[in-house]
């Protein structure tokens, strides 16, 4: 790594640091180059504005990357414990770092998620090992595209992830336990 490389590392780290914790608003140019030890002027060496750096922080560190990669470390004998497994290893892993989320969220709200086709079109890996495990185990599986349960595996395990963020540490018995919405993520909430 050369040294104008390992500068633009320092410059994207701490520029994702001042992200999830100020927003993209709250963040200057000249807050990431102090956050990274370096000169203001040294930022416009690698970035011509704030919004080119916060597309490469977003790019390198979209939460949707980093739950797919951590997808790839879940295994399970069967459908549902490969997909119990890999709800709780995702919830565990985002309740330690939440950072994921926040960038997530300042693309979303503040930048009118814009950059999100281009984070997915140049990150998304089409030869996922936890999806092609999924589609080993299609007998267990309703008879649905490829495409559409790639989308509501992810859509799912996102989506109860964020909702377990909402309600905290909020008591089981009122909003039901990681197990039940495990269940229903995997029988739906139609009886047979």
């Amino acid at each position: 790594m050369t040294l104008d490389d390992t500068t633009k590392t320092r410059i994207l780290n701490s520029a994702y640091e001042l992200f999830v914790e100020k927003g993209y608003r709250g963040s200057s140019m000249r807050d990431i180059a102090e956050n990274a030890g370096i000169k203001a002027g040294s930022v416009y060496n690698h970035f011509k504005t704030k919004e080119d750096i916060f597309e490469a922080v977003f790019i390198e560190k979209h939460p949707l990357f980093r739950i797919l990669a951590l997808l790839e470390e879940v295994h399970g004998e069967t459908a549902e414990e490969l997909l119990t497994n890999a709800v709780n290893r995702l919830d565990t892993e985002l309740q330690s770092e939440p950072g994921l989320l926040n960038l997530f969220f300042v693309e979303f709200v503040e930048m009118n998620g814009k950059h999100i086709p281009q984070a997915i079109e140049k990150n998304f890996p089409f030869d996922s090992n936890f999806m092609k495990q999924i589609f080993q185990m299609k007998d267990e599986i309703r008879d649905i595209r490829d495409p559409v349960l790639v989308r509501a595996v992810i859509g799912t395990i996102f989506a109860n992830i964020i909702f377990n963020l909402f309600i905290g540490d909020a008591e089981p018995r009122r909003w039901g336990t990681q197990s039940e919405m495990t269940d229903v993520l995997l029988r739906g909430i139609l009886k047979d």
